[in-house]
């Protein structure tokens, strides 16, 4: 197994997540500390911040809320079916922030997720645009190629 650079494993994110619209966000119930998996539409920035809208109704949102820490994984499981041995995973962790529309930088993150998936749009307007700022990166190529990327 080859290392890679920090650039080239954010390369091989960008890759995975460019092929995905959704992606599964894992939160913690505040109440009693289990796990909550939901699917959502988002957008992977050249940075490594995953952006997502949710509305303010879902669990997701209250446990965010609530607990910021979450962690986001990307995958391309449709490969499968057919070339098992292709299947990519990239798993986000860090701290997820709600950002007003007040805050500069709402626009674009807006312009970016919705230039992804038209349909982010509806859970965005409905509810709050989210950002996860990440702490660690891991990118799982193929059969258990392994790379980590640490955020300070």
């Amino acid at each position: 197994m080859a290392e890679l650079s920090p650039e080239q494993i954010l390369e091989e994110a960008l890759r995975v997540a460019e092929s995905q619209f959704g992606g599964t966000l894992a939160t913690i119930h505040a109440d009693d500390g289990t796990p909550y998996p939901a699917f959502v539409l988002f957008h992977l920035t050249e940075e490594g911040e995953v952006i997502y809208g949710s509305v303010s109704e879902s669990q997701h949102t209250r446990d965010t809320e609530a607990v910021p820490e979450v962690a986001f994984l990307i995958d391309n499981r449709d490969v499968l079916s057919y070339d098992w041995p292709a299947f990519d995973r990239v798993v986000v962790e860090g701290t997820a922030e709600r950002i007003d529309p007040t805050d500069s930088r709402y626009d674009g993150y807006f312009e970016e997720l919705t230039a992804k998936n038209w349909l982010s749009s509806y859970f965005t307007r409905m509810g709050d645009l989210y950002r996860i700022a990440p702490l660690r990166i891991t990118v799982v190529l193929g059969l258990g190629e392994r790379h980590i990327l640490d955020f300070d």
